[in-house]
């Protein structure tokens, strides 16, 4: 039992010892003493030695010795006996012990007794008795001169207090030596030896009188005194400050919200610009400059604004769905039974309730977003005109109010969004006016130019107005007619408009005489403009006599060619998408006529019955148009099929109420969209009949639709074009031989 016993109690410490070095390094830690350590009182630990610092080193050797290999021995090296003080500045005082030879020499010449003052040394004299007064009253032959010399000079001396005299010291002064040596130069050693002589007897003689005289001060005899700064003993000292808060954080960088980081910084770089900008040009500024608070404000009511409008989307698409629907999927299934013959879908219908008595002057569809199209609302009826307008954006996603609205101060007639930048619209009002709405600014803004401080704008109606092509430095411009007869250009410059006036169409009625008896020439009423699709310089104009004149941006004296087109105002003009030598022009003789550029005569005619506001080529086909009337009705022609009739006649208003003023097709969606004079948009979708498409021949797969679009118009009008006419030929009948 017994060696069990031990190997267990063996077993036990060795178990202890594993955890006990496991365990080390949870232990404090402790010093370790030597046992051989001094023990050192508390109060001589805690003694501060000072520290002196002392001019004496104690590490320099007075005597040092070094061998000389020359000599064979140890020589000591000679050492200055300041040990290790260098001298830094010697200056060469004037005093000098009054026992030494040159001392001496001085008091035997009256130079012994010197003081000072404000003035420099001067030579101290002795108070005599009035019995020696008396005898130099009578003066010597030799000494008359020299206390004559020296009336001033006696006279400051008697003046001076009795103490001033008495702290007097002998200094060496350098005149004494400049006329010692100067007499010896001129006069020999007898005349300087006299002097001497003199000097002496008249110095023993004040000495006799005042025999106390303040000795000289012993220059060699100092104690130099020196201090030093008392050495603070280092102390080490920590400060332990609170740890900081910490806590995680998590977030989600997504595009949009760097997007607006970057909006603040750049925002923030522009402040920054603008307060470097001197205070004259930052007080104008400032006065429609907004504050940070009201910055705030608007772009959470625009965010709450965004909120609000997917939201009403939402609702709408539900309120709408079978319209949609129909929109997506619906195709008049008749079109299969009645070849060349087709029907039109009436689906939304849009109206601006403030607008309600307002005419449609012009609706366009945007050229980048498939879904938006614009509206000017106006007045057509002269006789009734309205004191406002409206600028509106439509989407088909929400047929329940505007995308975009601002409301002007007269009626809108016309309006061009610019195909580079979507946002900004063009507009030209009645009042003659002519302005740029950029539709990414809030509606606190209003346009963003006008030309109400321009000189040269528009006296009448503007008409129409169309975007152009940018100008030599690259600013935007657009061009604008009215009825006061005059194509004006306006350069979109920074901050304002300016206006060129590029034509002034002229009138074939003769000159009128005036009141004062002068001939006034009568200018032609501009209605309509259209540029040349591929010529930015070549644009045609309609007029209100029913003319259609061809001209140039860089030959504006006169027309290119002109063309009696109609017998009353041209409404609109229209190119082709796909011939640009063909156009289209509709009036208010009920008629639509096809032109092409070099033919006085146009290739087809189609009366309506009705005065025709609208014609439209569509972009899908290069032989189907649509023309809308007066009577509310819309006709869609296509030249292919049936060249004397419609493929389509349907109507879409009530003629006893409403009237059809604009129309438009989509460029990439199947429908139209038609305006009225209530205020109201239709929008319309086409059946399979009235937009189908060219099928390419077997032998030639590959051609595009373009292409096949091109040739199918081509072959059309060698068909309608007259055969050219033959010079030359002789008729066998007439001929003599």
């Amino acid at each position: 039992m017994a060696p069990k016993k031990q190997k267990e109690t063996a077993s036990k410490s060795r178990g202890n010892l594993v955890e006990d070095e496991a365990l080390d390094w949870l232990k404090p830690r402790a010093l370790l003493k030597p046992d051989d350590q001094e023990d050192v009182p508390e109060a001589d630990l805690e003694e501060e030695v000072g520290r002196v610092l002392t001019t004496i080193n104690p590490q320099w050797v007075a005597d040092e010795v070094a061998y000389h290999y020359g000599q064979g021995r140890f020589l000591r090296k000679a050492r200055p006996t300041f040990g290790k003080a260098y001298p830094l500045y010697v200056y060469q005082g004037t005093a000098i012990r009054k026992d030494s030879e040159e001392a001496k020499a001085q008091i035997a010449a009256g130079y012994g007794m010197v003081g000072f003052d404000d003035a420099g040394p001067k030579r101290a004299k002795v108070k005599k008795s009035k019995a020696e007064e008396e005898e130099e009253e009578e003066p010597e032959p030799d000494t008359q001169p020299a206390e004559e010399a020296k009336p001033e000079e006696d006279a400051a001396d008697e003046e001076r207090p009795k103490e001033q005299v008495d702290e007097q010291e002998v200094v060496q002064p350098e005149v004494a030596d400049e006329e010692t040596e100067a007499v010896a130069d001129e006069g020999g050693e007898e005349a300087a030896t006299e002097e001497k002589e003199e000097g002496e007897a008249q110095v023993e003689e004040k000495i006799e009188i005042k025999p106390r005289v303040k000795k000289l001060a012993n220059q060699f005899n100092f104690c130099e005194r020196a201090a030093l700064t008392y050495t603070f003993p280092r102390r080490s000292v920590d400060t332990q400050t609170i740890p900081p808060p910490r806590a995680n954080y998590g977030a989600t960088g997504l595009q949009c919200i760097i997007f607006d980081y970057y909006q603040e910084d750049y925002a923030k770089k522009q402040r920054e610009k603008e307060e470097e900008k001197p205070k004259r040009l930052r007080k104008k500024a400032a006065k429609h400059a907004k504050s940070a608070q009201q910055i705030h404000d608007e772009q959470l009511a625009q965010r709450i604004r965004e909120a609000w409008t997917i939201l009403e989307r939402l609702v709408n698409q539900n309120i709408y769905d079978d319209i949609a629907q129909d929109y997506r999927y619906w195709d008049d299934p008749s079109d299969e039974f009645r070849e060349g013959m087709g029907s039109l879908l009436p689906l939304w219908k849009f109206q601006f309730e403030p607008m309600r008595n307002h005419a449609v002057c012009e609706v366009q569809w945007n050229p980048h977003y498939q879904d938006l199209f614009a509206v000017a609302y106006g007045s057509l009826d002269f006789t009734q005109q309205q004191k406002e307008g409206c600028l509106c954006l439509y989407s088909i996603k929400n047929p329940a109010f505007p995308e975009y609205s601002v409301i002007t101060d007269s009626p809108i007639i016309c309006l061009d969004v610019y195909k580079e930048t979507p946002y900004l619209v063009c507009v030209g009002r009645y009042d003659g006016n002519v302005c740029v709405y950029n539709a990414q600014l809030t509606l606190e803004s209003s346009y963003q130019y006008k030309s109400d401080s321009v000189r040269d704008k528009h006296s009448n109606i503007v008409w129409e107005i169309r975007w152009g092509a940018r100008l030599i430095d690259g600013e935007a411009s657009f061009f604008s007619i009215s009825g006061d007869g005059r194509v004006v250009q306006w350069a979109v410059m920074p901050g304002e408009l300016q206006a060129t006036t590029i034509i002034t169409l002229h009138s074939s009625v003769a000159p009128i005489p005036g009141p004062d008896g002068t001939l006034l020439t009568v200018n032609s009423c501009g209605s309509c403009i259209c540029f040349h699709p591929e010529k930015p310089d070549i644009f045609m104009v309609g007029t209100e006599d029913g003319m259609i004149h061809t001209c140039s941006l860089k030959y504006n004296r006169n027309y290119v060619r002109s063309v009696q087109g109609h017998h009353m105002p041209v409404y609109r003009i229209h190119y082709n998408y796909f011939n640009n030598s063909i156009y289209a022009s509709c009036s208010g003789d009920w008629r639509v006529k096809i032109w092409e550029d070099g033919r006085d005569e146009p290739l087809f005619m189609f009366e309506l019955g009705s005065p025709v506001g609208d014609v439209k080529w569509a972009p899908y086909s290069s032989t189907v148009f649509a023309a809308c009337t007066a009577d509310g009705k819309v006709y869609v022609y296509d030249l292919n099929v049936n060249k004397y009739r419609p493929i389509c006649v349907q109507a879409i208003v009530s003629k006893k109420t409403k009237k059809l003023t604009r129309i438009d097709f989509n460029r990439q969606l199947p429908i139209v969209v038609c305006g009225d004079t209530k205020g109201t948009c239709h929008v319309v979708k086409l059946s399979p009949n009235l937009r189908v498409m060219c099928k390419p021949p077997k032998k030639a797969q590959g051609i595009d639709q373009r292409s096949l679009q091109i040739m199918k118009l081509d072959k059309l009008l060698s068909l309608v074009r007259d055969p050219p006419f033959q010079t030359g030929v002789v008729d066998e009948k007439f001929d003599d031989d």
